[in-house]
């Protein structure tokens, strides 16, 4: 297995490089016996053996919790964690904060690291109590502010999220693009029960981040909930203006914002652009088309996309869709037989940016690493 997808690689070079650190100063510091430096180099040696539980037995039975010894102990955290084995990296952690005179600081990096392992065990209101706690000694500690706020992205709690960001914000002068999608996602529940409250959020988080395309999106979503239609038509306009890939989840309120034949100009003129970011406007155009009923055209549409990007299986997907809807089974048929020929190749999809998650659709939000606007359309065949 290559390493970019084993997840013990990174991790086990930085335990490797804590535990080299906390051995050099052991073997430096006067007073320490021979046992017990010799216990520090067989945990490291277990280190770089990947035996973490032998490591972890020598590291303690070579000395009390110290700052010598810190920095080890978290490394192996991380290590049990990104192996999956969080119930290993719970009991690490609770030990450590079990261990008498902490200083304050490890204490909430300990903390911190133990509500990491509650939320990825699933066991949220752990996780939650325990920043809580954090950020009850320290209300500006900003990894348990990002930590909390994600556990309120994970259960839709947008209000709460926006909140924590809002602080966020407030510390770093930076992150209102993250705003900006607490704010659009907290608006769209409010459109049918409050909408003048709807577009006060949108408006709020179009005004936090001028360039948020969910932004514009939840605006032009709300002020159409008021009829207010042209000025829904400019923000829906700028939302996949900035963001090509919102134009299918747009392509509803485009539709009530302008007539069908210049909604699909709009949508020709920019899939004839020929620059990286086309694609989803193409197949926007072909959606529009056999949603007006011109699924002829619409096929057409599709198989020029497909012969000219063939790894695009979102237009293969929808012409596959269509053909059967038309009753056109011989040329499904044949349209699979080239992509069975075509199996080599894997299909053009999304991938993070950050962590290198691959995704089948386009999300604000990887998955994977919880990061915000890191997902991207692959181009290794210029799709994008």
């Amino acid at each position: 297995m290559d390493a970019w997808f084993n997840p013990v690689v990174p991790v086990l070079g930085l335990t490797a490089a804590g535990a080299l650190m906390a051995l050099v100063m052991v073997l430096s510091r006067k007073g320490r016996s021979e046992d017990e430096a010799r216990a520090y180099l067989a945990g490291f040696r277990y280190v770089l053996s990947d035996d973490p539980d032998a490591a972890i037995a020598e590291l303690a039975r070579a000395a009390q919790l110290n700052t010598q010894t810190l920095e080890t102990y978290f490394a192996l955290g991380a290590l049990f964690r990104r192996k999956g084995d969080l119930d290993r990296a719970i009991r690490l952690h609770q030990n450590m904060l079990l261990r008498p005179g902490l200083e304050p600081e490890v204490r909430r990096r300990a903390q911190i690291a133990l509500a990491v392992d509650y939320r990825r065990s699933g066991l949220s209101g752990r996780a939650e109590e325990q920043l809580e706690k954090v950020l009850s000694d320290e209300p500006e500690e900003r990894e348990a502010l990002a930590q909390l706020r994600q556990i309120h992205e994970d259960a839709g709690q947008w209000e709460r999220a926006a909140q924590l960001q809002a602080r966020l914000v407030e510390l770093d002068s930076q992150g209102q693009a993250i705003l900006a999608h607490h704010l659009a996602e907290h608006s769209r529940p409010k459109r049918a029960s409050a909408p003048e409250e709807a577009l006060a959020e949108a408006r709020r988080a179009a005004e936090i981040c001028p360039a948020s395309a969910d932004a514009q999106l939840a605006l032009g979503e709300a002020l159409l909930s008021l009829s207010r239609t042209a000025e829904a038509r400019q923000a829906l306009v700028k939302a996949v203006d900035l963001e090509p890939e919102l134009t299918p989840r747009a392509l509803r309120p485009l539709g009530q914002a302008m007539g069908a034949d210049e909604l699909e100009a709009l949508l020709r003129e920019r899939a004839a652009r020929g620059d990286a970011r086309t694609a989803p406007y193409e197949l926007t155009l072909a959606v529009h088309l056999r949603e007006r009923g011109e699924a002829d055209r619409a096929i057409a549409h599709l198989r020029a996309v497909v012969e000219r990007k063939p790894r695009f299986w979102e237009a293969r997907k929808e012409l596959g869709a269509l053909l059967l809807a038309q009753n056109r089974s011989e040329e499904v048929r044949a349209e699979y037989a080239e992509l069975l020929g075509a199996l080599g190749q894997p299909p053009l999809g999304f991938v993070c940016r950050d962590c290198g998650q691959k995704l089948l659709e386009h999300a604000f939000r990887c998955p994977a690493c919880y990061a915000w606007d890191v997902v991207v359309r692959e181009d290794s065949a210029g799709v994008r």
